[in-house]
């Protein structure tokens, strides 16, 4: 049990064995952790880990670079980089709350894979110049299998969710991402679900077009800054299934045909995404890149 003016999280941490769980009762405070392959982590009593007393691009509230391992009920804030980084795989976050951290509240990267979230969210995430905070960033490497179901990206400096130079497909059920790209008076780009597709980041290899099939299916983007669905180069087959696209300032859907991606600094023509049963609410769209299926309102 970790609790205000008991042992502390690290402490605790570095005394569990894989497979039992930590408690955090109540709000604590804590500097970086790093949480063992197989531990769990649970929260009662409004669980909130603060970690104001992190500093620099080394403050990354909670790191998993393990396997296995449960987070639940609790809220991380106040980290001065991403509030939770992931480079672990079989990982599952359950009404976990990223908020007020300096970068991405929750990131995916470095082959992390197959990590479930359920009914998760991030909010208020804002780094200095706004382009990094994203909501969920599932970028940089990130592997195979990243699903997220209920989990919702609001009023992030940048992006909603964020799939640069993402090596896997991602899976969102019933996910919204809201208006993003603005945050106590940080702007960032400001898209929705923005699908990633060019990597110039793996050492040694020229930037490159990386095709991932990435499914959304009942997902809601409104209000975001920039694009609320937005291909972002990504020359993969995407599906969009019964979502929703209202009132964003760019793009309601932003999937054209072609373009040059400046990494690569060349015209592409991109894989045609799947656009069906959606709807498409006071915005416009660009949609040649995409083909209509099933009942689509709006477009």
């Amino acid at each position: 049990m970790v609790k205000a003016g008991g042992m502390s999280l690290a402490d605790a941490l570095k005394k569990a064995k894989s497979g039992q769980t930590v408690v955090i009762d109540g709000t604590v405070k804590s500097g970086a952790v790093s949480l063992p392959a197989g531990v769990n982590l649970a929260g009662k009593n409004n669980a909130t880990i603060d970690f104001s007393q992190t500093s620099g691009s080394s403050g990354r509230g909670i790191t998993l670079s393990g396997n296995g391992s449960t987070l639940s009920n609790i809220t991380v804030k106040n980290a001065s980089d991403n509030g939770i980084f992931i480079s672990g795989s079989n990982n599952t976050l359950k009404y976990v709350t990223c908020c007020y951290n300096e970068d991405a509240g929750f990131q995916v990267s470095n082959g992390g894979a197959n990590n479930k979230f359920y009914n998760c969210k991030s909010h208020h995430n804002a780094d200095a110049k706004g382009e990094n905070a994203d909501g969920f960033a599932v970028k940089l490497h990130s592997g195979e299998g990243n699903y997220f179901e209920n989990c919702v990206a609001e009023y992030n400096s940048d992006d909603g969710w964020d799939c640069y130079a993402a090596h896997g497909a991602v899976t969102l059920v019933n996910c919204q991402a809201n208006y993003n790209g603005y945050c106590d008076g940080i702007y960032g780009d400001g898209n929705g679900f923005k699908m990633g597709g060019v990597d110039n980041k793996t050492p040694g290899k020229a930037a490159h077009l990386d095709p991932l099939n990435h499914k959304l299916i009942g997902c809601t983007a409104k209000g975001n800054y920039a694009n609320g669905f937005d291909r972002n180069n990504q020359s993969g087959v995407v599906t969009m299934k019964n979502c929703i696209s209202d009132s964003n300032k760019g793009n309601n859907y932003h999937w054209p045909l072609t373009g040059k991606p400046s990494a690569l600094g060349y015209k592409v023509t991109f894989g045609k995404a799947i656009i069906e049963d959606c709807t498409n609410i006071n915005g416009k769209v660009n949609i040649t890149g995409a083909t209509l299926k099933g009942n689509c309102k709006g477009f």
